[in-house]
């Protein structure tokens, strides 16, 4: 089967499974849109923190948000006993990898921005005023941030999917990968979130944008490459 083909038609299969179960990117939203809530109300009695916590419980409802989703990302292929047939199937692995974290992907991404419309409002995040410019840098930092965190979820989800206790396995193995992610986003977080004029101790949002697409890249092609080893075990 050509690869192109396969790999397109890996996705819409599995936003095709989504769309009738309806389950990940709705556990994703409501888990992440609570964690917002509460990291809001923290904050709600003292106004001069939101600008430098808001941001911090923005990036932290997504990472462990997302964790629900990549945890269920070959819940499918366990439940029908199709983990061992990846090997075996007319396709390179390395495909299946590629087309499975896409749509791993495209959930994490709707969960994000529902989670940025969440910030917006419980945060007081005046997208027509003052910060309307710095909706588009979140946006695509926001992207990327969630393409590094999906790479080498999805490897890790294969690892784990069929251990006891993998959902906390995969967060121990996943979260010290998201350390160098995390020290960009923080980084990047008063120029992002603020005054993109800020002293230049702070990383630009452009940047982040460069260094979050080489993580991005770095992860994407190490996981392609380990992801038929991991399979065939």
């Amino acid at each position: 089967m050509n690869g192109w083909r396969a790999f397109f038609s890996l996705i819409r299969w599995d936003l095709a499974v989504e769309f009738r179960r309806r389950e990940t990117t709705l556990n994703m939203c409501l888990f992440a849109v609570l964690l917002l809530f509460i990291g809001s109300y923290t904050v709600s009695q003292k106004t001069e923190l939101i600008d430098t916590f808001g941001p911090i419980y923005y990036w932290i409802a997504i990472i462990f948000s997302g964790t629900v989703g990549l945890s269920r990302a070959f819940l499918p292929e366990r439940e029908n006993g199709a983990m061992a047939a990846i090997v075996t199937a007319p396709i390179d692995a390395g495909v299946y990898y590629l087309a499975k974290m896409m749509a791993v992907w495209l959930y994490v991404l709707v969960m994000s921005f529902m989670v940025l419309a969440a910030y917006v409002v419980l945060f007081d995040f005046e997208i027509y005023g003052q910060y309307s410019d710095r909706i588009l840098p979140i946006t695509v930092v926001t992207a990327l941030f969630c393409l590094v965190y999906v790479a080498p979820g999805v490897l890790l989800s294969a690892m784990t999917v069929g251990l006891k206790g993998g959902e906390v396995i995969l967060r121990i193995l996943l979260f010290p990968l998201m350390i160098p992610v995390i020290i960009v986003v923080l980084s990047a977080n008063p120029r992002l979130f603020t005054d993109p004029e800020l002293a230049v101790t702070y990383t630009s949002p452009e940047t982040a944008m460069a260094t979050l697409g080489a993580l991005a890249a770095i992860y994407v092609c190490a996981c392609y490459l380990l992801f038929p080893k991991v399979v065939e075990e």
